[in-house]
């Protein structure tokens, strides 16, 4: 049994039959306590804001900056690679091909950057900076002449890319809130999208795989050539028919 009396600036204990009085002394004045240690993330990387991205690539002094063609499969079919999220958290994936301006990165940084608590949350970028030249004639210039001057850079996509990724203590309302006035505002097609919904998605494709019971497949029917179908179907959906008729 543990009883407590208090004595005017005193205060004595008994226990049992020990007996034992602690005498504390009454003082004021500024009292200076340490601050309470901040809370660490695994995986926080050391940038957790959006870098600048660079209007143009740089390239050495005395370097013939180059000039490429249109080249529309950069940004045609499925990707294959940056297709899954990294920090398995949230991101913003393409559902169609397009080109991201330079305007699109500071637009996507602005936002993420101010509307985002970067003190327990985090943002990387997915795509490349702009490195394919756009060229373009002057306004009223007759044709001929020859390549345009370059006007400026883009960023091929293709769709299923992840093109922006954030992760961290961050509360899911405003993540989908910011990132879906992030998706709205890009040049195609795009959503927001977390780790559960790219799994969902894999796993309705491999459902509708396995349970198929039309046993005359796209992949099948181009290999075999079947009512002379190669005659009517382009070279990319040769390439791209193991994924599906909607693989372009």
């Amino acid at each position: 049994m543990i009883r407590l009396f208090h004595f005017r600036n005193s205060k004595c204990l008994l226990e049992g039959n020990a007996f034992a009085c602690l005498n504390f002394q009454m003082s004021s004045g500024l009292k200076d306590f340490k601050d309470p240690p901040k809370e660490t993330i695994v995986g926080f990387p050391d940038q957790n804001r959006l870098k600048i991205v660079q209007k143009q690539p740089t390239y050495p002094s005395g370097f013939l900056t180059p000039k490429m063609p249109k080249r529309l499969a950069d940004h045609r079919g499925p990707e294959l690679v940056h297709n899954k999220l990294i920090h398995e958290q949230y991101g913003i994936v393409a559902l169609s091909g397009g080109q991201l301006k330079h305007g699109h990165f500071e637009m996507m940084r602005n936002t993420i950057n101010r509307n985002l608590d970067l003190n327990k949350s985090f943002a990387v970028w997915r795509v490349d900076p702009p490195w394919k030249p756009v060229t373009r004639h002057g306004q009223g210039k007759k044709l001929g002449g020859g390549k345009g001057a370059i006007d400026h850079y883009v960023t091929p996509v293709k769709r299923g890319r992840i093109i922006v990724e954030i992760g961290g203590y961050v509360p899911t309302r405003m993540v989908n809130r910011v990132l879906i006035d992030v998706a709205q505002k890009l040049p195609f097609p795009a959503k927001a999208v977390s780790k559960a919904d790219l799994d969902h998605w894999e796993q309705e494709d491999q459902f509708v795989l396995e349970n198929n019971l039309n046993t005359l497949r796209w992949e099948w029917c181009i290999k075999n050539n079947i009512l002379n179908v190669l005659n009517y179907v382009g070279k990319y959906d040769i390439e791209f028919c193991h994924l599906g008729p909607d693989c372009r």
